[in-house]
C-alpha cells in the first residue's frame, strides 16, 4: 500500500508540475538530517498546496485539513490551526476536494459517543496533569517517570480508539497521539544536555528526536537556532508548548462533544 501510496503522490506531482513552468529548475542541497524530507521549492511546488485534502489512514483515522506541502516522504497538512506531518507508509488513501464542503463534512460529523467521552475524561486530565507539573517546573528523573505513567495510560485509550470511524473521535486521538510524540522528543533532546558540561546547544543531527522535530516545526528552528547549532532548552520548551496547545484543542473537541 506505501508504495502504491507513493506512485499516487509522485504522479500528482509530476502532473502538476507539468502545468507550470517547463524549465526545470537546479535542485538545492540537502539541509540537515538525511532521513528528513527535502521540501519542495516554492517555484516549482505543485498547484495542490493550499487546497482542502482528505486522508485515511492505515488505522482508518479520517483526517480533514489544508495541503501544506507534499514529498516524496510525506503530506504535511494544517487543520483546527495546527500543523502535521503524514508519513506516506501511514497513509491508506489520499483524495483532494473542494474547502468548502471538506469544512462542512466536518462540522456536520456525528459527536462521539457518550462511551468515548467518559473514557477520554481520565485520560485527558492525565495529559493535563503532566502540562501543569511542567509549568511549575520538574527534574529530569520526575519527568520521565510522569511520561511513564502518561504513556501507559494514553496508549491504552488511543490503542482502543485508532480505528473509530467516528471522525470527531479520531480528530481527539490523533491529538493525543501527537502530544505524547512531543512529549517523548522532548524527553530524548533533553537527554542531549547530560553530562556536557554546561553546553545546552546540540546539533540537528545528534539524535533523529531532534532533527524530526525541527523538520516538523519550522517555528522552532527559527526561534532555536544558534549559529549552527540549537538551544536544547528552547526546544524541550517548545514541544512542551506544542503538546499543552494539542490538549487544550483535544479538550475542547471532547467538551463540544458531550
Amino acid at each position: 500500500m506505501q508504495k502504491a501510496c507513493a506512485v499516487i503522490l509522485m504522479s500528482l506531482l509530476m502532473n502538476a508540475a507539468a502545468m507550470g513552468q517547463k524549465r526545470k529548475k537546479p535542485r538545492h542541497p540537502s539541509r540537515s538530517h538525511t532521513a528528513a524530507a527535502r521540501p519542495i521549492p516554492p517555484s516549482n511546488g505543485p498547484r495542490m498546496v493550499g487546497s482542502s485534502v482528505i486522508i485515511i489512514t492505515k488505522n482508518d483515522d479520517r483526517i480533514v485539513g489544508t495541503l501544506v506541502d507534499l514529498t516524496a516522504y510525506s503530506v504535511r497538512i494544517k487543520a483546527d490551526n495546527l500543523e502535521s506531518t503524514i508519513s506516506l507508509d501511514r497513509i491508506a488513501s489520499l483524495s483532494f476536494g473542494d474547502t468548502g464542503s471538506a469544512s462542512r463534512a466536518t462540522q456536520t460529523s456525528a459527536p462521539a459517543s457518550g462511551d468515548f467521552a467518559r473514557n477520554a475524561g481520565p485520560v485527558l486530565s492525565a495529559f493535563q496533569n503532566i502540562a501543569n507539573q511542567l509549568q511549575q517546573g520538574t527534574e529530569f528523573n520526575e519527568y520521565g517517570r510522569l511520561l511513564t505513567d502518561l504513556r501507559r495510560r494514553g496508549d491504552q485509550f488511543i490503542n482502543r480508539y485508532g480505528a473509530s470511524e467516528n471522525a470527531n473521535e479520531a480528530r481527539i486521538v490523533a491529538l493525543l497521539s501527537a502530544a505524547l510524540t512531543d512529549y517523548t522528543w522532548a524527553r530524548t533532546i533533553w537527554t542531549l544536555r547530560l553530562n556536557r558540561s554546561g553546553d545546552t546547544t546540540a546539533f540537528d543531527t545528534d539524535t533523529p528526536a531532534l532533527a524530526d522535530a525541527l523538520a516538523l516545526y519550522p517555528d522552532l528552528r527559527a526561534s532555536a537556532a544558534v549559529g549552527n547549532k540549537f538551544s536544547v532548552d528552547k526546544i524541550v520548551s517548545g514541544l512542551w508548548k506544542k503538546a499543552a496547545d494539542k490538549i487544550d484543542r483535544a479538550r475542547t473537541l471532547t467538551s463540544d462533544a458531550k
